[in-house]
């Protein structure tokens, strides 16, 4: 998936993958730490394919590459780099 991005993608990619390493994941809340995220079922971009599962942090099993707990397939947060040919955008 990662060949799939652009480079401005991939730079942001690689920026999140660094700060995650340098300085752990990011928690799921709204606060300077948080991801912002939500659970599909909150998520009104989904039908766009603006979801976790399209996302190149996604891990199969329900989790993220940065952000902390379980994740919903369904969900979103504001970390999100999906290639282009996966978001159904008009």
């Amino acid at each position: 998936m990662v060949n799939d991005l652009s480079p401005r993608q991939l730079e942001q990619a690689n920026a999140y993958w660094e700060i995650t390493e340098e300085q752990g994941k990011w928690g799921q809340g709204a606060k300077s730490e948080g991801a912002h995220y939500f659970d599909g079922a909150e998520n009104p971009f989904m039908d766009d394919g603006m979801m976790c599962e399209n996302c190149v942090f996604w891990l199969p099993g329900g989790q993220c590459q940065i952000v902390r707990g379980s994740i919903d397939a369904e969900g979103l947060c504001k970390l999100w780099v999906i290639p282009d040919q996966l978001l159904e955008m008009s």
